[in-house]
């Protein structure tokens, strides 16, 4: 029988600071292992694959083995995914440069254009990897299912905004926090968002073959 402390919200709380602060230390490590160019994508992936096991109650999963075995099976797919966000990335940046050089009319709707544009990355952005641990898609199918999964969840968005607002806030207060918890809570709160649509969409899918 279990010591009662053991049982203990005090526990309990010590036990996933401690789940977070290994997850962090495993994301760092192989993110370095990939020289952090080829070793941050796929690390990242390792850990949301962890997260998305806690968040389906899966809360005793092999955290090490579940972290590497996504990392070394993924290795070339999420990098090569990763490497195409960091195009877009950088055709969105040269794009900012160029609006400076123009003016009048045309700077107006490029602007309005680069927005939009900007928006929707950062939406795929911050969805794509739970999407990439919780589905089975086409490599640019990625892409668009992250970006349609937080547009038709704007209450998650919202939540997500929010939280990470917060979590900002508290890494600038305390920034020694960030180098034991940056990765891991940041994914924590993203992956809480992201799985609060993947059970809304369920909902509506299984609704929708009830009629």
């Amino acid at each position: 029988m279990q010591p009662s402390w053991m049982a203990s919200k005090f526990y309990r709380t010590c036990e996933w600071v401690w789940k977070l602060a290994y997850l962090n230390l495993l994301w760092l490590l192989f993110s370095l292992l990939g020289f952090v160019v080829i070793g941050i994508f796929p690390a990242t992936a390792a850990m949301f694959a962890v997260l998305r096991k806690w968040f389906l109650k899966d809360t005793d999963v092999p955290v090490f083995s579940t972290f590497f075995t996504t990392f070394k099976n993924n290795f070339f797919k999420v990098n090569l995914l990763g490497f195409l966000f960091a195009a877009v990335g950088y055709i969105l940046y040269f794009n900012y440069q160029y609006l400076g050089t123009v003016d009048g009319g045309i700077h107006s709707v490029l602007a309005v254009g680069w927005y939009i544009g900007s928006f929707l990355y950062l939406l795929a952005l911050l969805f794509v990897f739970p999407v990439y641990v919780h589905y089975e898609l086409k490599l640019l199918h990625y892409l668009k299912a992250a970006v349609i999964i937080a547009a038709v969840n704007p209450l998650a968005l919202a939540t997500l905004f929010v939280s990470l607002g917060l979590l900002f806030y508290l890494f600038y207060l305390i920034p020694g926090l960030i180098p034991f918890f940056g990765a891991s809570v940041f994914g924590l709160s993203v992956m809480w968002c992201a799985h609060m649509s993947f059970q809304r969409l369920e909902r509506k899918k299984q609704k929708l073959a009830a009629v």
